[in-house]
């Protein structure tokens, strides 16, 4: 249900999609109308020059007035001969094969423009597709407010007496409105899905699509534009200006012929006779009507009346095509410049976001309400604009039914918004409002006035802990674990499943949802937490892929990978296995809304070079909400040089600092083998000297070590 960008996991461009169209239901039709009509040019050709013809008769003769013998015979006879076509005869010949030979020339048209067309249906329905998957994941991100806790808040502010019951209604009535978008999302995607299956001939299963880059149209471009019925219509106008210009003999009819034939001798052979006769004849055979000046006067007229009306009709649709395109072109520049205008009203809207939540910081009243209409007008901008650039990237498909390429100048047409980047200020709003429905208190200002909106991100407080969570059962066994966690200052929980329990919750998600609303009653946040690093490798990715898939209807408050490349087997090494763990994050992102937290070793950020690949600046372009540096030391001085060198660097990334716990671990590595004061002192001494707007906080590695490290170090 919350889905973002697809049902399925994999990546699939439109060019994998074209080695399937001759497949295509048109594309067959077409091929077998053309092989039809080369198999009936061949038969008229056949049919041209030398005719072979011939006979057997018999008969019985008798003469009333002769008396003898031979007055009776019986008169059988063969002829065999050879008929070559004349004047009339050889132009109705030379005829049909013309005719013949311009069909197949039509048909090869046709054939070639089914070719087309369905590369063009194909990326139509492309476009359709990749429409609905960010129509759906906008959807999604919007639809989750409500799950977030912003429903509750509202009833809350409405019962206060903060909230007028017309925008309550009015807060309500947009959500409603976008479960029924959400519908007709899912039709068109549906859709579109089964026409790409269609017209491929091959069974598809849901995917990630990617927009291509489109070809950037000038303001007074010059086309040739040129369409089949035009070039059928040329067609029949070469094959009748050559018919009326070499045909001379309409209506007469004329060959030549040779014959030879045979039979018994007249009078008729006595038994024991061996006469036989034979013979042979050369003639010349012709017809034509009585009227043959007429008739050819008429029949040079309708040639000359057939020939007009096909150029004609050729010059209407050529002018029809002309302004159909004109109309198609003037709507494309036109949408052009909407999306332009939808970019500014976006980034509008993003800013009304930013300024009502600086309000919501120094003002009291109806800041919150205005607020969420500002969300609520962002995601309506959103909409649409994805709409208008859907709508552009069609009219650019229509436009190349009429002409093969649109630009010659290599230039591309302005760079779509990322989903990323669309979805960022629905998913910072849902954090912010969802913890609103839990305090409803003040937001505690994350950085300095000068910051833009930006610092309302996914932002753990670094007031409190976070604790990695390897066992779900573990706290289920524990009713004392809010109060513990309360007293520990844990505020973030990183909560990992295991099989049995992802297969029981994906079926029945209402028991963890309880969950996860106890612990948001007690101010916690609870997080997937994801840690096989097996799923880095491409042919293990699916089943990561397929997790999030089957949990995404969980109210989790984040999904967060521990999946550190360097605990994976040597299967890859180096820069490739560097690259598949960024593409892993990259294709989780673009299926999830939740904010999504990774976990990493401090040496890819240190070295931001590794292999030649600045992982900051990847994790950065992908839109990794938080950065957990595993920095397993008890060097404070060393962790807060590195780590404050790292953060001031990229200020617009979030850092948290993971320290370990574990028993099993050096007395190098973990506090375990320390007292609980140093312990304690350490903790606040990090805290203290990474304070800064980007610095997320501490996280214990794990729940469990630290339960047996209470238990073991009293006080």
């Amino acid at each position: 249900m919350l889905l973002a960008t697809r049902a399925g996991a994999e990546v699939k461009t439109l060019a994998e999609f074209y080695a399937h169209l001759d497949q295509a239901a048109a594309v067959l039709k077409a091929k077998a109308d053309l092989e039809s009509q080369h198999s009936d040019l061949l038969a008229k050709e056949a049919l041209k020059g030398l005719e072979l013809f011939g006979g057997i008769s018999a008969g019985y003769q008798k003469s009333p007035f002769a008396k003898e013998p031979f007055g009776r015979f019986f008169d059988p006879a063969a002829r065999l001969g050879l008929r070559y076509p004349l004047l009339g005869s050889a132009e109705k010949q030379q005829r049909a094969i013309s005719d013949a030979a311009t069909q197949v020339k039509v048909e090869e048209i046709r054939l070639n423009w089914s070719k087309r067309l369905a590369t063009l249906f194909l990326e139509e329905n492309y476009a359709a597709y990749w429409s609905a998957q960010k129509l759906l994941a906008l959807n999604n991100s919007y639809i989750r407010l409500r799950s977030g806790g912003v429903e509750r808040l509202l009833h809350r502010r409405r019962e206060a007496g903060l909230l007028l019951m017309s925008d309550y209604f009015e807060f309500l009535s947009a959500f409603e409105q976008a479960e029924r978008a959400r519908l007709e999302f899912n039709n068109n995607k549906d859709q579109a899905l089964m026409r790409l299956a269609q017209l491929t001939n091959t069974t598809i299963t849901p995917f990630e699509a990617i927009k291509p880059s489109l070809e950037q149209i000038g303001s007074n471009p010059v086309f040739d534009v040129v369409q089949p019925d035009l070039d059928i219509l040329q067609a029949q106008i070469d094959n009748l200006q050559m018919v009326k210009g070499t045909e001379n003999w309409q209506g007469i009819d004329s060959d030549i012929s040779a014959t030879v034939f045979g039979g018994p001798a007249i009078p008729h052979p006595s038994s024991n006779s061996t006469q036989f006769g034979y013979g042979g004849a050369v003639g010349f055979n012709f017809r034509m009507p009585l009227e043959i000046i007429s008739y050819r006067k008429n029949e040079k007229s309708r040639l000359s009346s057939q020939l007009g009306s096909l150029q004609i009709e050729h010059t209407r649709r050529k002018q029809e095509i002309n302004l159909e395109f004109g109309s198609t072109l003037s709507r494309y520049q036109q949408l052009a410049q909407q999306i332009k205008f939808q970019r500014t009203r976006l980034d509008a809207a993003r800013e009304s976001i930013r300024e009502r939540y600086l309000r919501l910081h120094a003002l009291d009243g109806d800041v919150l309400e205005k607020y969420f209409q500002a969300i609520n007008t962002y995601y309506r901008a959103a909409i649409e604009y994805v709409d208008a650039e859907t709508e552009q990237w069609k009219l650019h498909i229509r436009l190349r039914q009429f002409v093969s390429v649109l630009s010659n100048t290599g230039e591309r047409a302005h760079p779509e918004i990322g989903l990323l980047s669309l979805a960022e200020p629905l998913q910072q709003a849902r954090q912010y409002l969802s913890k609103q429905s839990i305090t409803e208190t003040k937001p505690r200002i994350l950085s300095t006035p000068s910051d833009t909106y930006t610092s309302t991100r996914f932002n753990p407080t670094s007031e409190g802990f976070t604790v990695y969570v390897w066992r779900y059962d573990s706290l289920l066994a524990q009713p004392e674990f809010w109060k513990q966690s309360q007293t520990l200052q844990i505020n973030r929980v990183l909560l990992s499943l295991n099989k049995k329990e992802i297969t029981a919750i994906a079926s029945n998600p209402q028991p963890i949802n309880k969950f996860l609303s106890d612990a948001h009653n007690h101010g916690m946040r609870i997080e997937l937490l994801l840690g096989d690093p097996n799923w880095i490798l491409p042919k293990e990715r699916m089943d990561l892929l397929e997790i999030i898939k089957k949990l995404s209807n969980v109210d989790f408050d984040g999904l967060h990978l521990d999946i550190e490349p360097d605990q994976l087997e040597a299967e890859l090494a180096g820069k490739t296995r560097l690259e598949a763990f960024i593409e892993t994050i990259r294709r989780v992102k673009t299926i999830t809304s939740w904010p999504v937290g990774i976990s990493i070793h401090p040496r890819y950020l240190v070295n931001e070079s590794s292999f030649g690949l600045c992982v900051p600046c990847q994790l950065k372009q992908l839109a990794v909400n938080e950065i957990a540096v595993m920095y397993y030391s008890l060097n404070r001085p060393k962790i807060v040089a590195a780590l404050k060198s790292v953060m001031n660097k990229h200020p617009d990334l979030l850092f948290s600092l993971a320290q370990s716990l574990e028993s099993d671990l050096g007395s190098g590595s973990s506090y375990a083998h320390k007292p609980r004061p140093v312990f304690s002192n350490a903790m606040q001494q990090l805290r203290n000297q990474l304070q800064a707007p980007n610095f997320g906080g501490l996280i214990i590695q794990s729940w469990q070590d630290w339960e047996a490290y209470n238990h073991e170090n009293p006080l």
